[in-house]
C-alpha cells in the first residue's frame, strides 16, 4: 500500500513552492539541509517527532530550510516559540523571522513590541533582542470576546474585544498600559494569558503630545 501524501510548502532562499510528499519524504528533505524546520499546523516539530506523528491529509506543513553555505551567512536570532505544546528555543535568521511572522494567526514580538511582516523586514534587530513567536489557536470555535473597560480623557467606556484586537489595541497606542484583574501586562505577556477566567481588563491609554 502506498504511503499518504502530504501537500507541502517550501520556503527558501528561492521563494516559495508546493509539492506533495510522503511523510518519509519530508523527513529526507528537512533533514538534507543542515537547520531546516518542519512546521505542522504551526507547530515547531523536529524530523524525530514527525516520524512518529499521526498526521492528518488536511495538515498544513511547511519546510524551512536553513541557510547552507553562503559567502556571507546571514546573522541568526534567538526566538522563544510558545504554543499549545509549551515552549521552544530555536535559532532564526530574518528571512525566517519574516516567514514566521506571515503565518496566519501568528503573533511575532521584539523587545514585547508586536511587529507585521512588513515591519520586521526593514528592522534593524540586535542579537540581543527578545523575540517571541506565538502562533494563535488553530481551527475549533469563534474566538472569545472579552469586555474591556477603556479610560482616557474623555471618561470610561467598556467595548468587547477579541484577543487579538486587544493586543493590537494596546500595541498601536504608545504607552497604553493594560491591567488584567488590576496586574499591568505587558502586549507580550497578554499573549501568553489565559483571560476567559479574568474578572476585570483595563487599557488605560497614555496621554499622546500635549503641552
Amino acid at each position: 500500500m502506498s504511503e499518504k501524501k502530504y501537500i507541502v510548502e517550501i520556503a527558501d532562499s528561492t521563494g516559495h513552492s508546493v509539492v506533495e510528499m510522503t511523510a518519509p519524504e519530508i523527513v529526507e528533505k528537512a533533514t538534507e539541509s543542515d537547520g531546516s524546520w518542519i512546521f505542522v499546523d504551526n507547530r515547531l516539530v523536529n524530523a524525530n517527532e514527525l516520524e512518529d506523528m499521526d498526521i492528518a491529509t488536511d495538515s498544513k506543513i511547511r519546510i524551512m530550510p536553513g541557510i547552507v553555505g553562503g559567502l556571507e551567512e546571514e546573522p541568526k536570532y534567538t526566538v522563544e516559540v510558545a504554543d499549545s505544546t509549551g515552549h521552544s528555543v530555536v535559532e532564526m535568521t530574518k528571512p525566517e523571522l519574516v516567514e514566521t511572522a506571515n503565518t496566519q494567526g501568528t503573533w511575532l514580538f521584539v523587545d514585547d513590541k508586536m511587529v507585521s511582516a512588513t515591519e520586521l523586514q526593514s528592522m534593524n534587530i540586535e542579537t540581543s533582542s527578545r523575540l517571541r513567536a506565538m502562533p494563535g489557536l488553530v481551527g475549533g470555535a469563534e474566538e472569545n470576546r472579552f469586555t474591556v473597560e477603556v479610560a482616557d480623557e474623555t471618561g470610561h467606556s467598556e467595548i468587547l474585544m477579541t484577543k487579538p484586537e486587544l493586543i493590537e489595541h494596546a500595541n498601536n497606542c504608545q504607552g497604553t498600559w493594560v491591567f488584567v484583574d488590576n496586574r499591568m501586562v505587558s502586549t507580550a505577556d497578554l499573549a501568553e494569558i489565559d483571560l476567559v477566567d479574568a474578572q476585570k481588563i483595563r487599557l488605560m491609554p497614555g496621554l499622546v503630545g500635549g503641552n
